[in-house]
């Protein structure tokens, strides 16, 4: 794992769109429960289908119960189902087995419960029931996409309070190198207006970062 600085996820999605790419989740997934802190990890995928047969759940069962050692588990494919995709019962194992949080390609429910144990939780909203034998799991660590942002299983994302991104594998710590210098940038800019400078002068120390970004 990098040791580089963990940016905010609004400067790493700045960086990433200055360079042409994507990766940020957020919308449509919202943290249903926020990561304390700016938290990244790599990725464990789970695809689902909604249907009224099928395979069920055990393959997610027995990924929650396995080594999640500071990954995100990613859930795609649940955006169509009518109940919660995730609850108190997955979080209590995926955090017990080391898990730095979840992605949910749908609904989440049992948030208060979930609050009281801190797991990092995001997904579109929230729901009472849950699936009710209609997800089944299709397949686990192959590329996903969640609304248009391709995850592949050599992947990271970085959550904090605000949303989710995805960082490509290769990038990392190129995104994350350029993405503290822009965390900096900001924070000096707004120092600067705090001191009383108008925002025109202030900008300069974003403007400079962002240039050397874009080269």
């Amino acid at each position: 794992m990098t040791k580089t600085p963990i940016a905010p996820v609004s400067a790493i999605a700045d960086v990433l769109a200055l360079w042409g790419q994507d990766g940020w989740l957020t919308p449509p997934l919202r943290a249903i429960v926020a990561a304390a802190a700016p938290t990244i990890g790599a990725v464990r995928t789970i695809s689902i289908e909604v249907a009224p047969t099928g395979a069920g759940m055990g393959k997610i069962y027995d990924v929650v119960s396995s080594d999640l050692n500071n990954r995100f588990v990613v859930v795609a494919g649940a955006s169509g189902l009518e109940g919660a995709m995730w609850g108190e019962i997955l979080a209590t194992a995926a955090q017990s087995h080391g898990a730095a949080g979840v992605l949910v390609d749908g609904a989440v429910r049992d948030r208060p419960e979930i609050e009281t144990i801190g797991f990092a939780t995001y997904g579109r909203d929230e729901r009472v029931v849950g699936p009710c034998g209609t997800a089944h799991v299709v397949a686990l660590d192959e590329p996903v996409t969640i609304a248009g942002v391709g995850i592949d299983p050599d992947d990271h994302i970085v959550a904090d309070a605000t949303g989710v991104i995805r960082v490509r594998g290769g990038d990392l710590d190129d995104v994350l190198s350029a993405a503290a210098a822009y965390a900096a940038a900001e924070a000096l800019v707004v120092e600067a207006l705090r001191n009383g400078e108008p925002l025109t002068s202030a900008y300069r120390y974003k403007k400079d970062v962002v240039e050397n970004i874009r080269r």
